[in-house]
């Protein structure tokens, strides 16, 4: 069958059809395994040739092919990222005539077959590939989906609770290898059964597995997932109160990438807003702040300014949580719905922040300078330029002196933040570079571990972004790196050879000459950069 010419390869085709359709039982195996053997010949016409044939086999004989479907499905599956885009398509007709064979009430016996088979050719083609999706060939053609989306929908629908966890979570792995223009037609017939099986009791198993399709197909299939918007976000809503964590981490990021499909968000934040005042829980509360981060991150542009000062009051009294999750969840999401927030809010936020009452807590002080570290992350550039950057440097050079090491690492984190977007924008104004640096130097003295490990990072950071800036601060933070590089504690060590890497631009040519210079001839600096150059 692999034959240039036409004829001959026409006649050769009719052939091979008349002789596997004369196949009896006693000589099937044969024919099974000299298929098989062909699917991996060499050359791709044989390749080619044998899916054809395989799927002919299976369309028309009237033989029991049960037992040997699964090897054929596997195979067919694994050529689908054949390097020739025609025995690609023939593998892909083949395999939706060998799986069309099977019986409907037998398809759900096959969900791990395909799933591992998927699998494998997922392992196949990422070897090909250096970064970027990965996607399967026979799952980017028109109708990609329809030979084996059957198994997976009839092991959701009617399997027991463990196959159809099984089939939510192939089905996934699925659509993760499938292109957007192939999956669009699918969406619909996938959506439909995920959200009526999520919605009846089955264990929290089956719903994680769902939860996280329905993640990958939001991502996947956008706009197409509009006529079931309201369902789903009533269905993620409803997840957010389950006593399963793993359950409410993922209603809690399928409810943010679903908000982005959304043009009322408003209604949304509103609900979220009004189910966390009314939850009990600490573990409720933590997954809708989640959902909250979320919404705000892919729709906060779309929340109108009303809803944005709601949302940032009931931020402003968790952040003062006793808890820290809630503490930390209720940061990250101020830190994200500060972006969207007109200048004068935002100075009047950052001065309540800043400003210390008569008398804090450590919750409170805490939750004040995650807020603010978190709102440094999201839009350092908007705190430079606010009347209230003053005040927020002064709070935070009180924080960076507090008595509680968790207030003084998160205070040394946000001014890793600060110092990262001043470095890359080459900021100017007031309370600068310079004038800020050497508080994140004296932090990597500092008594605790975690701090120094957090000024490293921080210092880190700055020098990916423009190592240029730190050279000349060299003989301040060189010796201070050198003592990290000899700490006691391994973390603190580990981050101390990250850092000096970037700090020293060690992954370059080292010109010694320009840090002796910057060094200023200080013979304890020279000692101790000659100590970091030449331990590494």
């Amino acid at each position: 069958m692999g034959n240039d010419d036409q004829e001959v390869a026409t006649l050769a085709k009719k052939a091979a059809e008349t002789v596997v359709m004369v196949i009896d039982e006693e000589g099937l195996y044969s024919l099974i395994a000299e298929l098989l053997k062909s699917l991996g010949d060499t050359q791709a016409s044989v390749r080619r040739g044998s899916a054809y044939l395989s799927g002919f086999f299976f369309k028309n004989s009237k033989l029991d092919l049960l037992d040997e479907s699964p090897n054929l499905v596997t195979t067919l599956i694994v050529m689908l990222t054949d390097p020739d885009s025609a025995t690609v398509q023939s593998s892909w007709e083949a395999l939706g005539c060998v799986i069309g064979s099977l019986p409907k009430d037998i398809l759900p016996t096959y969900v791990k077959v395909v799933r591992d088979a998927v699998s494998t050719a997922r392992d196949k083609e990422r070897r090909k590939r250096k970064g970027g999706p990965i996607l399967i060939p026979g799952f980017c053609l028109p109708k990609a989906l329809q030979p084996v989306l059957p198994v997976f929908l009839q092991g959701l629908m009617s399997g027991s609770a463990e196959l159809r966890e099984q089939a939510a979570e192939g089905l996934g792995e699925l659509i993760d290898v499938t292109s957007e223009n192939a999956l669009r037609p699918f969406v619909v017939p996938i959506t439909g059964p995920l959200i009526r099986i999520i919605g009846d009791r089955f264990p929290w198993q089956v719903k994680s597995a769902i939860l996280s399709t329905l993640g990958i197909l939001i991502s996947k299939g956008g706009i197409a997932l509009k006529p079931f918007l309201p369902q789903l976000q009533t269905t993620f809503i409803k997840c957010l109160q389950d006593n399963t964590r793993v359950v409410r981490s993922s209603s809690a990021l399928a409810l943010g990438k679903l908000s982005a499909l959304s043009t009322r968000v408003d209604p949304l934040v509103n609900d979220l807003l009004s189910n966390l005042q009314v939850a009990s829980e600490i573990g409720v509360k933590e997954a809708i702040l989640v959902a909250l981060q979320g919404v705000s991150k892919y729709a906060g542009k779309s929340i109108t300014a009303s809803v944005i000062n709601r949302v940032l009051v009931v931020l402003q009294d968790l952040v003062q949580s006793e808890d820290d999750q809630i503490r930390s969840s209720a940061a990250r999401a101020m830190g994200i719905v500060s972006q969207y927030v007109e200048d004068t809010e935002l100075a009047s936020l950052l001065h309540a922040l800043s400003v210390p009452a008569s008398s804090e807590s450590l919750a409170v002080r805490h939750g004040t300078i995650l807020a603010l570290s978190s709102v440094f992350r999201h839009g350092a550039s908007h705190v430079c330029g606010s009347s209230a950057f003053p005040t927020v440097v002064d709070c935070l050079k009180s924080r960076l002196n507090d008595d509680k090491v968790p207030v003084r690492e998160t205070a040394t984190k946000a001014l890793g933040c600060l110092l990262v977007y001043q470095a890359q924008s080459h900021y100017s104004g007031t309370y600068n570079f310079s004038e800020l640096l050497p508080f994140l130097s004296s932090s990597l003295r500092d008594d605790a571990s975690d701090v120094r490990r957090r000024a490293l990072g921080g210092l880190k950071s700055v020098a990916k972004v423009n190592a240029i800036t730190v050279i000349s601060y060299l003989p301040t933070l060189g010796p201070a790196i050198a003592e990290c590089l000899r700490d006691a504690s391994t973390p603190v060590r580990l981050a101390a050879e990250r850092c000096a890497l970037h700090v020293f631009q060690l992954t370059k040519v080292i010109q010694v000459k320009m840090i002796w210079l910057a060094l200023d001839v200080n013979t304890n600096s020279v000692s101790n950069i000659l100590y970091v150059i030449y331990y590494f």
